[in-house]
């Protein structure tokens, strides 16, 4: 039970919110579990109008944008401690990169506020020599990190061993994402019964496999399409369908590439699909196909919705999938691994049923957003004294 204090606590999180991905849902369902606590308030200063801006107006939760698209980073900087001024914050929550670094001087000059950053995922690796302008930022995020944020939370325990070598050992903390089930598994009602024909799923005949992410190179969906291909290939008596939620700056290159081994029939790209929780609930089997994840948003959610897993074994989702019993595990990052794991759940709907009622259950007893909440609320408090 998460116990009142005689003056509310005030948290101001900083976050990009340009896209609607894993990171920004996280932190949509942190700053909306937080805000039904009365003792404490909640404000977030974004760099970008979209979805993020507008789900958290919906849950009553003060929202600040100051849009990089009109507003260099000078002048987001003078902004942002106006704004830290304005609000009084007690923490200062970081999301990525430039907030990151953004947020650490506001906090700085608004009067040192203590902060702490969230990372959603894994560093990014050293760019080229030349690209100086890059280096130089993630050096800034580096030493923000090092000498100016008091905790980095780190959302699994293997991407934590990874931020240890950046980062002081007594800085890091692990805090596992959290989800909303009732809200999520209301929301695939909801588009259900709102447009019943939107995105309407394949045919019973079809066994549907899908992916859903930025279409980013990390998340290595030319390797979902490569495993379409293995099964088409070696597998034609069966009948299957591909479908890939999410946007990005690779749909093209991709798209080429499902042309390339004439899989048009096979792999639709489905794009930004606001309806998501609806589609994730009709799938036979969610494919991962990540070169590393912390701890994905969409597998959580998948697992509230009781759909079937394939993932590769790497950062927070071994444990997540309790080693594979609540879920199929990759270890070979190649396409003819994900291509027999997807055909032993095609050929098996028993353990298909097994496994997604073992992660429903996991989710529901170790992931709610809740127990997230409660867990950043002590590290708030700490940081506070």
């Amino acid at each position: 039970m998460i116990m009142a204090e005689s003056r509310p606590l005030k948290v101001l999180h900083i976050a990009s919110g340009d896209l609607w991905a894993g990171a920004e849902v996280q932190l949509f369902t942190l700053a909306s579990t937080l805000k039904k606590q009365q003792h404490i308030e909640v404000a977030v200063v974004l760099l970008n109008h979209g979805t993020l801006e507008q789900k958290l107006r919906e849950n009553g939760v003060r929202v600040i944008v100051l849009d990089e698209a009109q507003l260099t980073a000078w002048q987001i900087l003078p902004a942002l401690i106006r704004s830290v001024g304005e609000i009084q914050p007690d923490v200062i929550h970081t999301h990525r990169i430039k907030e990151n670094i953004l947020g650490s001087i506001a906090a700085l000059f608004a009067g040192r506020i203590p902060t702490l950053r969230t990372a959603h995922g894994a560093p990014e690796h050293r760019p080229a020599w030349y690209r100086v302008a890059k280096r130089l930022i993630l050096f800034l995020d580096w030493m923000c990190g090092r000498f100016l944020q008091k905790r980095v939370i780190a959302v699994s325990e293997d991407l934590a061993g990874i931020l240890r070598q950046s980062f002081p050992a007594e800085k890091i903390a692990v805090i596992e994402n959290g989800i909303d089930i009732a809200a999520l598994t209301a929301s695939a009602r909801l588009h259900e019964t709102a447009d019943p024909g939107a995105n309407k799923p394949v045919a019973k005949s079809k066994f549907k496999v899908g992916i859903a992410g930025r279409l980013v190179s990390i998340k290595r969906v030319d390797l979902f399409i490569q495993t379409a291909r293995q099964l088409a290939d070696n597998h034609p008596e069966a009948s299957f369908s591909f479908h890939i939620y999410g946007d990005g700056p690779l749909r093209d290159e991709l798209e080429r590439l499902s042309r390339h081994w004439q899989l048009q029939a096979l792999i639709h790209f489905e794009g930004h699909c606001d309806n998501i929780p609806q589609q994730l609930g009709s799938l036979d089997v969610l494919l991962m196909t990540s070169d590393h994840e912390g701890l994905p948003m969409i597998l959580l959610e998948a697992m509230a919705l009781q759909a079937p897993i394939v993932a590769h074994a790497v950062g927070g989702i071994p444990n997540l999938l309790a080693q594979g019993e609540c879920g199929v595990l990759v270890a070979e990052h190649s396409a003819a691994a994900y291509a027999s794991a997807v055909y032993r759940l095609y050929q098996d709907p028993v353990t298909r049923s097994e496994i997604a009622g073992k992660a429903f259950k996991r989710v529901t007893q170790l992931y709610s957003a809740e127990q997230n909440a409660e867990n950043y609320e002590a590290e708030y408090k700490k940081l506070r004294q």
